[in-house]
């Protein structure tokens, strides 16, 4: 069951959140292999990071689901030695925990891409991706699988899957599969109310989602006195800290309205 307060979005579970995943890990392996051999060695919009380091990075996340899904557990088992419900980390609980994995993430991601020439890290993520979409088919999507964030519905590990790779899709100039973006938009929006909550800032992202946020007086009726409306994508990549609020803000992809409006003292949110 989705935690409670928040509604499942049927597109967010099952098969056709897998389905997604694979189309958009599919466009990044698209993307990857008509790259020029001198691209993968020029910096990305990682600091310290490589193109290659990048690629490889989201060759990591398809194998890390690989691994987690060959001991996977059926949700129906109920045994002594399982996790209890309460025990389950959400999508966004394990990217709010992500912070503190950052430097051992990219030590693996430079360690991977170390004395690999292009056609090796071509071959990897796309290696890395077949696998992983091949493993998804194979297991229940109710199923309870190990995590570096602790125990999760498979579902909920597909969430953190589809904002990395949207996230990382981005910044290898991809644009993203709509329902992947729906995705990971949900998950930022949710993460967002955690870190503020209240019910005093009205936070949309159309069409996909809208929630309330900051602590202040509570809007009942009639138009919210403060109010944010992102464009997803411009939503996304200031959530990931890629974009500044005061760009985004200066640009017309994000417009805020009211004193409470501001919100970037809660940014980046990864």
């Amino acid at each position: 069951m989705p935690p409670r307060g928040r509604r499942q979005d049927p597109r967010a579970t099952g098969t056709e959140l897998a389905a997604t995943l694979a189309d958009q890990w599919q466009r990044i392996v698209d993307a990857v292999s008509v790259l020029p051999d001198g691209a993968l060695g020029v910096p990305s919009p990682l600091p310290g990071w490589t193109v290659g380091d990048l690629v490889l990075h989201v060759s990591r996340s398809a194998s890390a689901l690989t691994e987690a899904l060959a001991p996977a557990v059926p949700a129906s088992r109920r045994t002594t030695d399982l996790v209890t419900a309460r025990d389950l980390v959400t999508a966004s609980g394990y990217l709010t925990g992500a912070g503190t994995r950052t430097e051992a993430v990219a030590d693996t991601a430079r360690s991977l891409a170390a004395n690999r020439g292009p056609a090796e890290i071509r071959g990897r993520l796309a290696g890395e991706v077949s696998a992983a979409v091949a493993a998804m088919a194979a297991v229940t999507q109710e199923a309870v699988v190990p995590t570096p964030g602790g125990p999760m519905r498979l579902a909920e590990f597909l969430r953190t899957r589809a904002v990395e790779a949207v996230v990382h899709g981005l910044d290898l100039g991809v644009t993203p599969v709509r329902d992947a973006l729906r995705a990971a938009t949900k998950v930022f929006a949710e993460m967002f109310a955690e870190r503020a909550p209240g019910r005093s800032v009205e936070l949309r992202v159309p069409p996909f989602t809208a929630v309330q946020i900051v602590e202040g007086p509570r809007h009942t009726r009639g138009t919210p006195p403060n109010v944010v409306e992102a464009e997803p994508v411009a939503f996304v990549l200031l959530c990931a800290g890629r974009l500044p609020w005061a760009e985004a803000v200066a640009d017309g992809r994000v417009a805020a309205s009211g004193e409470r409006a501001d919100l970037s003292s809660y940014l980046p949110l990864l």
